[in-house]
């Protein structure tokens, strides 16, 4: 017991020199002027990113196609006319220029007609003649045998590429006149 007093007794004595010293070493220096440094954040520790691994799915996505663009316009054909004759005759005043450079999209082309048989006897024919290259454009041919004026459109037509000088030529089966009352193409485009 005696041995611990002593450490006890020690211990104190000894804690009150420290103490002594700190306080009496504070007291003799000089104040301390200069802040002390603010610590600085730990930096971050490395981490590692996971890498993205792409793998063929059953059900691609697709992106569907853009609908092409369709548009229709038409080119009025000038002139009108009568012809009295069992062959293709020209119809004065209906010459046209039409140049298929000036529809880069053109799909299909038509020609409608307002055509009669002047008494109804038989049946009337018009058609589209390129003077340009001296042939019939084909699939433009459309008849009618009614005497009040009837508009009616051709099948598709063929038309040569470039620029071509056109006219409307008429016929008819029997001794009756064709009339053409006007005309015009029909010109569908589509991008």
């Amino acid at each position: 017991m005696k041995v611990l007093l002593v450490t006890l007794f020690s211990l104190f004595f000894l804690n009150l020199v420290i103490l002594n010293y700190f306080v009496f070493f504070k007291k003799s220096s000089p104040p301390i002027s200069a802040p002390l440094p603010t610590p600085t954040p730990p930096l971050p520790t490395p981490t590692t990113v996971p890498t993205l691994t792409l793998s063929p799915t059953k059900n691609p996505i697709s992106i569907p196609k853009q609908k092409p663009l369709k548009s229709v316009s038409y080119v009025p054909i000038p002139g009108s006319g009568s012809v009295l004759a069992t062959k293709w005759t020209d119809i004065s005043g209906t010459d046209f220029y039409f140049d298929t450079n000036d529809y880069p999209y053109l799909k299909e082309a038509y020609f409608s007609a307002s055509i009669k048989l002047f008494n109804g006897n038989g049946t009337a024919f018009v058609r589209l003649f390129d003077v340009t290259a001296g042939i019939e454009v084909w699939g433009s041919e459309v008849k009618t045998n009614n005497q009040n004026l009837t508009f009616i459109t051709s099948n598709k037509l063929t038309l040569r590429s470039g620029n071509h000088l056109y006219r409307v030529q008429g016929k008819s089966l029997t001794a009756d006149t064709t009339v053409f009352n006007s005309g015009q193409l029909r010109l569908i485009s589509q991008n």
